[in-house]
């Protein structure tokens, strides 16, 4: 590890008048002293302090081995922070570009060393902000007291990190961005913030590959730290992997109700559709082990050799005479659709009560189907109330509703890890 030091040069660099040694010198002094390898060093200089840089330049390849002139940039601020020296925002735009150019040189174990004694008020204060704002999460904000104005038991030379305010300003940022399931833009955000915890991030990952049904995905996010989490998490996945329809069908629905809290409503309207197929196909498994799932391994034909052989043919005899809404009869072939899985339902009359709910369903998506084909925005979802109440009656006539949307209880357990960092 070595360290870079940034400063902008005051009339006092490298000495003052008095022979007393400026705050450069003295930084310079304590780092070497405490075993800090000096890899490089930015001078700014305003038009009335070029001299002072020149000299402190000098002194610094004199009086440090590790240092030569090529490794120390002696650099000009713009004619309008020379001329205004004391402007706040200039001044941290000279700042910036410093440290834009410092960062060429650092490696992840170098460390940026500011210091925040020299130069004008604004100048002293740039460097904080930098710290603050995030742009240099790697650095020390170095404070060199005056001597003559030392108490008892003060520190001469110390640093006072500002980084606890940017931490905290990531943590209200990635919290937020939890509670708004978005776990991929809070993984961004962590990252690159002084907030990393492996189980956290691990988690994070869990919740957006779980959020996209990518079920393999999101259980191998968590098993290296399975150890350290709630078990549920790996049974919840563990059974999603499975595909089972009642589990996905669940799964619909409980990721639709994020949807619908971040106004999502187009996204709400695709996992409606998919909560419809997947309910369908959930109840039809309760009467009949034929698989409708179709694929590399199983073809269309196959699917429908075994419903011919469902209860000796007689639910095909039945499907032959069903109609669509339009009146033609089904398609006995392809792709069982929709249509084809409501008329397998009406074969059994314990199913009945749920036909009406389930037709329900079938209007609210035949809606989302034209406003995508007319290329319509969803700004609001027509009686809310109605459609999640036909939602939880067709759910629950499959599976049990867990008690809090597991969602929920993920963000929950991911701040409070985060918490726990500050």
């Amino acid at each position: 590890m070595a360290s870079i030091i940034l400063s902008f040069v005051g009339q006092q660099d490298p000495f003052a008048k008095t022979e007393t040694e400026g705050s450069i010198v003295t930084l310079v002094r304590h780092l070497v002293a405490t075993q800090h390898t000096l890899k490089r060093v930015f001078l700014l200089h305003t038009d009335s302090t070029q001299q002072n840089a020149i000299d402190t330049c000098q002194w610094l390849v004199s009086e440090v081995p590790t240092l030569t002139q090529d490794t120390i940039a002696v650099l000009p601020v713009s004619e309008a922070f020379s001329d205004d020296p004391v402007n706040p925002f200039l001044a941290t735009q000279e700042a910036r570009k410093a440290v834009q150019q410092a960062r060429a040189y650092q490696t992840p174990e170098d460390l940026l060393e500011f210091n925040a004694s020299s130069g004008t008020p604004a100048m002293k204060t740039a460097w904080s902000v930098l710290q603050a704002l995030g742009y240099a999460s790697r650095s020390h904000v170095w404070q060199v007291r005056n001597p003559k104005e030392m108490r008892s038991g003060q520190t001469h030379v110390f640093y006072s990190d500002v980084n606890s305010l940017k931490d905290e300003l990531d943590l209200k940022v990635v919290k937020q961005q939890i509670q708004d399931y978005n776990y991929s833009g809070a993984l961004v955000t962590l990252q690159t913030s002084n907030l990393t915890r492996p189980i956290a991030e691990s988690l994070l990952k869990y919740g957006h590959c779980r959020s996209v049904f990518d079920f393999n995905r999101a259980s191998q996010s968590i098993q290296s730290i399975n150890l350290a989490i709630d078990e549920q998490w790996s049974k919840e996945i563990d059974a999603l992997r499975q595909r089972s329809y009642a589990a996905l069908a669940r799964e619909c629905y409980l990721n639709a109700q994020t949807k619908l809290k971040n106004r999502e409503y187009a996204e709400f309207l695709v996992l409606l559709s998919s909560f419809q197929e997947t309910s369908l196909r959930a109840l039809i498994a309760t009467k009949t082990s034929v698989d409708l799932r179709t694929g590399k391994e199983r073809k269309l034909e196959a699917v429908w050799n075994d419903l011919q052989t469902v209860e000796n043919g007689s639910l095909m005899q039945h499907l032959r005479y069903c109609r669509m809404p339009n009146g033609e009869l089904l398609k006995l072939s392809g792709f069982v659709n929709v249509p084809i899985m409501m008329a397998i339902l009406e074969h059994y009359p314990e199913l009945a009560t749920l036909l009406p709910v389930l037709r329900e369903l079938k209007k609210y998506v035949d809606d989302r189907n034209d406003l995508v084909h007319r290329l319509e925005g969803v700004s609001e979802i027509q009686d809310l109330d109605k459609l999640q109440k036909l939602l939880k009656t067709i759910l629950q006539a499959i599976i049990t509703l867990p008690a809090q949307n597991p969602f929920d209880r993920l963000n929950q357990q991911i701040c409070g890890l985060l918490d726990r960092t500050l």
